[in-house]
């Protein structure tokens, strides 16, 4: 969805059509079995979590293209797949909408299974190390022009690793980290620098009324 130079893992998505406080207690509870199903006897299996089911999609698709390949279309199905409510749930569907996927949360709320809308986004990360033999440069940048990806981990500091595909062109589901914060960091010999642009919106999933 849209057009831009980068590295692997970079979005270069183009307009396509889109698929569709504790209380006192009183008396104590009788004992009775713990962790097993009271009729049959076995263990009880915990069940995944809404987000766990999202991210767990993404995980599984990894390495393949889901449906017509276009970013949206990964994400769709996953939440789908959860039992949560898609984009169409929150409004009119277009190639180039910025498409809303739940309740929208800040950069230090964000958890694994929630959803990132980007709209002309981008990112520098420019690490310089000085010492003895020298000064030396590494440059990593990329954009997401307009995409949408699944959070597989916040890996702080302004730093997530998202599950997304077609990211660049084409590309299959993969698993990239990219920064929301602009910052500068210095460790040792090596200065880090992040330059962040552009608008991003962070969204928790829900669950589709039955």
């Amino acid at each position: 969805m849209g057009n831009g130079k980068s590295p692997s893992g970079i979005d270069l998505d183009t307009p396509a059509p889109i698929d569709d406080g504790t209380s006192a207690r009183i008396g104590s509870p009788p004992p009775g079995p713990i962790g097993l199903d009271s009729k049959g006897g076995s263990p009880k299996q915990a069940q995944p979590s809404m987000a766990e089911r999202i991210v767990s999609f993404a995980r599984r698709n990894r390495g393949t293209r889901v449906g017509d390949g276009q970013c949206f279309t990964m994400v769709n199905r996953a939440l789908s797949a959860a039992d949560a409510k898609t984009a169409k749930d929150y409004g009119a569907i277009s190639p180039d909408a910025d498409y809303v996927w739940g309740t929208s949360v800040t950069l230090s709320e964000l958890k694994p299974g929630d959803v990132i809308q980007f709209r002309d986004y981008s990112f520098k990360k420019v690490d310089v190390t000085e010492d003895d033999s020298g000064k030396t440069t590494d440059e990593l940048e990329g954009d997401r022009p307009h995409h949408t990806a699944v959070v597989q981990s916040v890996d702080g500091d302004g730093a997530v690793t998202v599950l997304e595909q077609n990211a660049p062109e084409g590309s299959p589901v993969i698993s990239t980290q990219l920064f929301f914060t602009s910052r500068k960091t210095t460790s040792g010999s090596r200065t880090t620098r992040i330059t962040v642009k552009g608008t991003f919106w962070f969204y928790r999933p829900e669950a589709k009324e039955k």
